[in-house]
């Protein structure tokens, strides 16, 4: 039987917001990028399949390690700067609000966890007003290993003195669902078509298309604890 929850973790984009960032454009000014630098990720028609930018950024502080050219600060300059232009224009679910009200009322532990900046992530909570509904926001200038790595969760569990079987971590990719494996959490998939739990090496607990369908899972879990 799956312990009372009473941490609830959600990714930022396309979970809670759908931003306009366009990744595979960005994944392509990256590989640009380090490519003049010297660093050579492949052809620009293969990098949107073959890389996140999180492994980019991997890669690139390898490279860094043996030369001088600070390449992962002007590729982190570059994200940010994809990020701040996607965020300008966000939709956001009517459900969305109504979820978060429900565990606000509750008396949930709300947390938000996400691999965009601080900066970008914040104007957006501000400007909808949905600062109010968290207790803890962890951006990635917050850890020094991003998704799908377990820190940040952990920095959750930790910060809120949680125990892992107490929290589900709510996302929309494969990213999210390996970092939710790796700490040993319970992970729901927040998108319209299913994963392949083999493939992505993840395991999901629920899979979800709205999110709605997060309270009546919250409630069956309530009263059978």
């Amino acid at each position: 039987m799956t312990k009372k929850l009473t941490g609830i973790i959600f990714d930022f984009d396309n979970t809670l917001i759908k931003s306009h960032i366009d990744f595979p454009e960005l994944k392509i000014d990256m590989a640009q990028l380090a490519r003049s630098a010297g660093l050579d990720f492949g052809t620009d028609e293969d990098i949107p399949h073959k890389f996140t930018a999180v492994q980019m950024i991997i890669e690139a502080e390898a490279f860094d390690e043996n030369n001088e050219l600070n390449l992962v600060a002007r590729l982190w300059h570059l994200v940010k700067d994809h990020e701040k232009r996607g965020m300008k224009n966000i939709s956001i679910d009517d459900d969305v609000f109504s979820v978060l009200d429900f565990l606000l009322e509750e008396k949930y532990d709300i947390v938000l966890l996400t691999n965009n900046s601080r900066e970008p992530t914040l104007e957006v909570l501000k400007k909808y007003d949905m600062e109010k509904y968290f207790q803890l926001i962890i951006a990635r200038e917050d850890v020094s290993k991003m998704k799908p790595d377990k820190e940040g969760l952990e920095l959750v569990l930790n910060k809120l003195s949680l125990e892992k079987k107490e929290v589900v971590f709510i996302g929309d990719s494969w990213v999210d669902g390996q970092a939710a494996k790796n700490a040993d959490v319970l992970f729901i998939l927040l998108r319209d078509e299913l994963l392949s739990e083999e493939k992505y090496d993840i395991t999901i607990w629920y899979h979800i298309k709205t999110m709605n369908e997060l309270v009546e899972i919250l409630k069956k879990n309530k009263n059978s604890n």
